[in-house]
C-alpha cells in the first residue's frame, strides 16, 4: 500500500534536486558572442574566395513565454574576399567593416521544460533548438583594391563607388541550439544569414550580367547567455508567516 507513495516521494525529491525555481518567462537574458563571417557578393559567391573575418555580438533577449521571446542585438562584422575569376585580367579584393543592428523573434522548437504533469515547471531541458528571424539595419564602410592578399599590404585602393559610411536594411534569419549550464548561464552555437538591400558591401556596384543582385553575408557565432537571478529571487520569494 505504501509503494506508490514511496515512489512518488522519491520522484519529487529528484525533481527538486534537478529542477529550478527560475521561470522561463518574464526574464531578461544578456547575450555576448563571438565568431566568424563570410560574404556573398558580385566578386565572391563561394567559400573558396572568402577571407573570413571576426564577429563580435552583444544584445539582450526578453522571454515572453517559455517558448517565445524577442531579441535585440548589435554585431560588429568584418567581411573580406578575393576575386578568383580567370576571365578577369585584374582580380579585385575588398574588406568591409559592418555594424549591424537587428530585432528578431526567437522561437524554441522544443519546450524549454522537460517532463510533464505536476513536475513540468521545475525541470528544464539541457538542449533546446531555436530559430530566429527579424529586421534590422547595417552601417558599413568597404574598401576595394587590386590583386589578392590583405588590405594592409596593398599599395593601391580603388575610389569609393558611393559615399561611405552607408546605411542599408537587412533581414536576418537562422537558428541555433541552446545548451543549459545552470540557472544563470547557457551556451548557444548559432548560424545566421543576413539578406541586405545594398550591392556595395564590396565597393562594387551592379556588374554586367548581375543586375539587381544584392550582397549578403552569413555569420557563425557562439553566444554566452546570462540570466540575472536577482529579480527572480525578489519576486519568487515566499512571504514569511508571522
Amino acid at each position: 500500500m505504501l509503494f506508490p507513495w514511496d515512489a512518488s516521494a522519491q520522484y519529487n525529491n529528484r525533481s527538486r534536486r534537478n529542477g529550478t525555481q527560475i521561470p522561463e518567462s518574464g526574464n531578461i537574458v544578456v547575450l555576448v558572442g563571438a565568431g566568424v563571417a563570410g560574404v556573398k557578393s558580385d566578386i565572391c559567391g563561394s567559400l573558396g574566395c572568402n577571407e573570413f573575418g571576426p564577429v563580435v555580438s552583444v544584445g539582450a533577449l526578453y522571454k515572453l513565454t517559455p517558448n517565445f521571446g524577442i531579441s535585440g542585438t548589435i554585431d560588429y562584422v568584418k567581411l573580406g574576399a578575393n576575386e578568383k575569376d580567370p576571365r578577369q585580367t585584374s582580380n579585385i579584393s575588398f574588406e568591409s567593416e559592418v555594424l549591424a543592428f537587428s530585432a528578431t523573434a526567437v522561437l524554441n522548437l522544443w519546450d524549454s521544460y522537460a517532463g510533464s504533469g505536476n513536475y513540468r515547471s521545475s525541470r528544464k531541458r539541457f538542449a533546446v533548438p531555436y530559430i530566429r528571424g527579424g529586421v534590422g539595419a547595417i552601417y558599413y564602410t568597404p574598401t576595394s583594391y587590386p590583386g589578392e592578399g590583405n588590405l594592409d599590404d596593398s599599395q593601391t585602393t580603388y575610389d569609393p563607388e558611393r559615399e561611405y559610411p552607408a546605411i542599408a536594411a537587412v533581414i536576418p534569419f537562422g537558428g541555433g541550439i541552446r545548451f543549459r549550464i545552470n540557472n544563470e548561464f547557457s551556451i548557444a552555437p548559432e548560424l545566421m544569414y543576413q539578406i541586405t538591400t545594398t550591392d556595395f558591401l564590396d565597393n562594387i556596384g551592379p556588374r554586367l550580367g548581375n543586375p539587381g543582385n544584392t550582397d549578403h553575408y552569413g555569420i557563425a557565432v557562439v553566444k554566452l547567455q546570462y540570466t540575472p537571478v536577482l529579480k527572480n529571487k525578489i519576486f519568487s520569494k515566499k512571504p514569511q508567516s508571522r
